[in-house]
């Protein structure tokens, strides 16, 4: 069975949480300059098109960098894995701080991509109006995102679904919560990807949220993918193995799951 060093998978999850941030917030950022100044900026048919960016690239480094690091690229992941024992916690601050470092490279991607109009159009930010939306209802649709990408993601890494189709799977899923939860509060399900586009438009001199952040966009999303892992093993009982997206997603037959 491969194994790659820690500073291996950290440099996965770093290049794949990179990735994720600058075609998932950039591909938002795309759609408002095109939209110019018409009304509504982002149509239904704008969010599909937005659903399918975010999709389609987690679709491709699950494929890319599963076989290295998992490929959880989502620091909510990573807690559910851990807390579950499917990932060892002395593994976690390094996750975590590849991914937050790779979302903070991809948003610094899209302002080179996009120059200044990045900042002018709020980088893909994920936030929500608290004149139509309540905390509460912020809360609960972050939360329940969350939830049900981990859900997702665990439910096609068992070692009784067909892994083959783990990428088309979290992709898919990915798309379809976006479409609930995009209006709501941007659908961010991802702590790291919050948090590199609101600290790069800080650093640019725009438009910040930084209130919403934690409340809304870090622990919800914690306690979501905390509650699917544990709902998943109540009604699955799968066998637990580390880094199981890992196993999912590799092509080798050879490779053999371990307790």
């Amino acid at each position: 069975m491969e194994t790659y060093s820690l500073g291996q998978r950290a440099a996965a999850e770093t290049l794949g949480t990179a990735l994720l941030v600058l075609v998932g917030p950039g591909s938002v950022v795309a759609t408002l300059a095109l939209a110019g100044d018409a009304k509504p900026a982002i149509t239904g048919a704008d969010l599909l098109g937005i659903s399918f960016a975010f999709g389609l690239i987690i679709a491709a480094v699950v494929y890319a960098l599963g076989k290295v690091s998992g490929c959880h690229i989502n620091p909510a992941v990573t807690f559910s894995l851990a807390l579950t024992k499917r990932f060892p916690w002395r593994e976690v601050p390094a996750y975590w701080a590849a991914q937050v470092l790779g979302a903070v490279i991809g948003a610094f991607a899209i302002w080179a991509v996009f120059a200044h109009q990045a900042i002018d159009l709020g980088m893909g930010m994920t936030s929500f109006n608290s004149d139509t939306t309540s905390w509460a209802a912020a809360i609960v649709a972050e939360g329940l995102g969350t939830f049900m990408l981990m859900f997702a993601i665990l439910g096609i890494v068992d070692g009784r679904s067909p892994s083959e189709l783990a990428g088309l799977v979290i992709g898919g899923a990915v798309v379809a919560i976006i479409m609930v939860i995009g209006p709501i509060t941007g659908a961010s399900l991802n702590p790291a990807r919050a948090f590199g586009p609101e600290l790069v438009s800080a650093i640019g001199g725009g438009a910040t949220h930084w209130g919403q952040l934690i409340p809304v966009y870090v622990l919800p999303g914690l306690v979501g993918s905390g509650l699917a892992a544990y709902l998943y093993d109540y009604l699955a009982e799968p066998r637990k193995v580390q880094r199981p997206v890992k196993t999912a997603v590799s092509s080798d037959d050879r490779v053999a799951v371990t307790h």
